[in-house]
């Protein structure tokens, strides 16, 4: 069973198309990323899947119940809230009692003092919310995400504002509840995190799904092109690759004992072996520049 199933989902405002036809799946007890710029739709996307905004047309599903039975769905799925929505005037004990009330958590009190430690948040039982730093704030969002033991946990821009420290933390939580399990459904703008914690990405543009795949499918695409530094004798240059160079590789730059090419792909690289070999070119070295998670998402 997959925890998300997406099928052709749209959302459309008036005559302004929001989401354009979404299908993807996340399986379960993955780190799923999701990206996009700021207007691609993301929010609305995730604003459908947890019930706040309805789908124009299209379908999904959450951990086996489909989007007809949001109820049930609620029951199974944390949501982090915005940190502007937090009850300004509680203490951190008494508001994760509220909400646990209303999520059907019956934790007694220490238990909601080791869930508040569990996020980083310490000696704080007491204190009131509209009191708490702005990353304090985060923490106590992800910690009522947690209410109810929830299976699937949609957690948006979890350590945005945070030291590092903290955002260490955070990470290192998400891939506990991990594995425990857990299935978690991640917004970061942060693509070093996403990196480091994350299963598989997609990345939104305009209201579509552009890009899906593990890190390594994205940054490795054979279709885009690459850039090689390579050492040889003799040194190559503008004026001895003129007459090697074909269209599918080309020269960038100088760069202290190495050349730098652009390969149409990954394909150019042995025909670039053979072409220097056969002209008694000798090859003493050579590195892939491969894209990084960031270049793959402005190339977007």
């Amino acid at each position: 069973m997959k925890a998300i199933e997406v099928k052709d989902l749209k959302k459309e405002y008036s005559t302004k198309e929001i989401l354009r036809g979404i299908d993807f799946s996340v399986n379960k007890g993955e780190v799923f990323g999701f990206l996009g710029r700021n207007g691609a739709g993301k929010s609305t996307f995730i604003h459908i899947l947890t019930g706040i905004t309805n789908k124009t047309s299209g379908s999904f599903s959450i951990l086996g119940q489909n989007d007809t039975e949001m109820d049930q769905i609620k029951k199974k799925i944390g949501v982090m809230p915005d940190t502007s929505n937090l009850y300004q005037y509680m203490n951190s004990v008494n508001f994760l009692k509220y909400m646990g009330g209303i999520k059907g958590d019956s934790r007694s009190r220490k238990e909601y003092i080791e869930l508040l430690n569990k996020v980083g948040l310490f000696n704080v039982e007491k204190q009131k919310i509209k009191s708490f730093s702005f990353g304090m704030k985060k923490k106590i969002s992800i910690a009522q995400a947690l209410l109810g033991n929830p299976d699937l946990i949609f957690l948006d821009e979890p350590t945005s504002g945070l030291d590092p420290e903290s955002s260490i933390e955070i990470e290192q939580l998400i891939l506990k509840l991990k594995s425990l399990g857990k299935t978690i459904f991640l917004t970061s703008h942060n693509l070093d995190e996403i990196e480091r914690i994350c299963d598989r990405v997609a990345i939104m543009n305009e209201g579509k799904i552009v890009k899906i795949g593990t890190i390594n499918e994205l940054k490795n695409d054979t279709n885009k092109s690459i850039q090689l530094a390579i050492r040889t004798i003799p040194f190559l240059n503008p004026q001895s690759l003129k007459s090697l160079l074909q269209s599918s590789i080309r020269y960038i730059k100088q760069q202290q004992d190495f050349t730098i090419l652009e390969l149409d792909n990954e394909e150019s690289i042995p025909e670039l072996v053979e072409l220097l070999t056969a002209n008694q070119v000798k090859i003493y070295e050579m590195k892939i520049e491969k894209q990084s998670l960031q270049d793959v998402f402005m190339a977007v």
